[in-house]
């Protein structure tokens, strides 16, 4: 164990929506470093689940305007609009566009007089180098290339000049920075001349497999073959291969498109499973999946956290069809792509640089194909959703592989990380 730091990890985000803060806090706590999560506690309904999440944790989990009232609540988020139309009346970026977590993050961090300030969002890059101005040892775990994410339409509300500042300063003078793939943080040397970050991939817990509940609610008829959902029993041939895709929003420009278009015409007992929220995109759905394949679609509303391994399981293949732009989405590794693994599903992906970095690792478990490309995506389509014993075989690799690429291999890595800052 290394000697005990204390270390605040600056979210500024409700923890049920950031596992990777979750996963880390728990990593450096178990290591025996005085940790604390500076997260959201304004909306009351996450504010009472990160309430559970955190509860008998050996780290503290924090969230910033929990008790403030109404009025305070309303100014702030009035200020944000403020900001928001400054930059775009007038060109002018400035940090009120971070949200009321930014200045919060920093004021409430001050505060703790920590060894070392870890930020995790865009809200806590503007709070940590703010700290570091002030003599504080600092670092940035890059989840997301923060200033190269989102499409061209939401980029224009952004405060990208901003964002790339505090990215620079915060990977060339902090003391610690980590990423999610090898082509990320060398697109992060090239990009601002850096020391190269460390690679911590976005990978789950090998021990939640044991939170599998086995039952069928997806799939409720899977009941007449299997009595409990088992991801590691074999099927029988008559069970229809299911294939399962989730985000936090059912919408455009997640692969979708691709795939609604690719499975048309495609023969062989399937069907369709799509997780999360629709709202607002209900005619977008309904105008861009043609009617074959809403015969075999399911659409299933968000599960809470630690239930959604339990109906990954219920399926078969899982699909990560992540675009190519932004630069983001193409050098990251989704967390879809891990968690199919985790939990033994086959794995169709699109070929962005970090899920072919990945796919390299997994092996025969993961089938890539062209991003952006109906006809590659479907000359994969069609060999494997008539073929159950390749699906099985895949499957069984897919097993292993997430065994493999487990956060207990990678908190290991990270702990490591934390340890050498001591000898810096």
């Amino acid at each position: 164990m290394s000697e005990s730091k204390k270390i605040i990890l600056l979210s500024g985000n409700p923890l049920c929506h950031n596992p990777r803060v979750f996963k880390e806090a728990d990593a450096l706590a178990g290591d025996g470093h005085e940790v604390e999560v500076l997260g959201s506690g304004i909306n009351p309904a996450y504010r009472q689940h990160d309430e559970k999440l955190a509860a008998g944790k050996r780290w503290k989990f924090t969230g910033i305007l929990s008790d403030s009232n109404a009025a305070k609540k309303l100014l702030l988020r009035a200020r944000g609009k403020l900001g928001n139309r400054a930059h775009r009346l007038f060109g002018c970026e400035n940090y009120w566009q971070l949200g009321p977590m930014a200045e919060l993050l920093w004021k409430e961090g001050k505060k703790r007089n920590a060894d070392l300030y870890i930020a995790h969002s865009e809200a806590g890059m503007w709070a940590a180098e703010r700290l570091r101005k002030e003599g504080m040892r600092v670092g940035v775990d890059m989840e997301d290339w923060f200033s190269e994410d989102l499409l061209p339409e939401a980029r224009r509300a952004r405060p990208i000049r901003m964002l790339k500042g505090l990215e620079k300063n915060l990977l060339c003078h902090g003391v610690h920075s980590t990423c999610t793939s090898e082509a990320m943080a060398g697109a992060l040397v090239s990009a601002y001349g850096c020391r190269r970050p460390a690679v911590v991939r976005n990978v789950f817990p090998l021990k939640d497999r044991e939170k599998i509940d086995g039952k069928w609610k997806d799939r409720p008829g899977m009941g007449r073959w299997i009595p409990s959902n088992d991801p590691s029993a074999a099927r029988p041939k008559e069970v229809p291969i299911s294939i399962h895709w989730f985000s936090q929003t059912i919408g455009p420009g997640r692969g979708l498109e691709q795939l609604f278009q690719a499975l048309v015409g495609v023969k062989g007992s399937w069907e369709l499973h799509i997780r999360g929220n629709l709202k607002g995109y209900e005619n977008w759905l309904e105008q861009i999946c043609p009617t074959e394949v809403k015969k075999r679609m399911s659409v299933h509303g968000q599960v809470k956290n630690e239930e959604l391994l339990a109906r990954i399981a219920e399926h078969d293949i899982g699909f990560a069809g992540e675009p190519k732009t932004p630069p983001n989405k193409d050098l990251t590794i989704s967390n879809k792509f891990f968690q199919y693994l985790q939990i033994g599903l086959a794995v169709i992906a699109s070929d962005t640089k970090g899920q072919m970095e990945a796919a390299k690792e997994a092996g025969s478990a993961i089938q890539l194909y062209a991003a952006g490309s109906v006809d590659s995506l479907k000359s994969i389509l069609i060999p494997i959703l008539v073929n159950h014993c390749k699906v099985a075989q895949m499957k069984s690799d897919a097993w292993k592989a997430g065994a493999r690429l487990s956060w207990e291999n990678e908190a290991v890595k990270y702990k490591e990380l934390i340890s050498q800052l001591e000898h810096d």
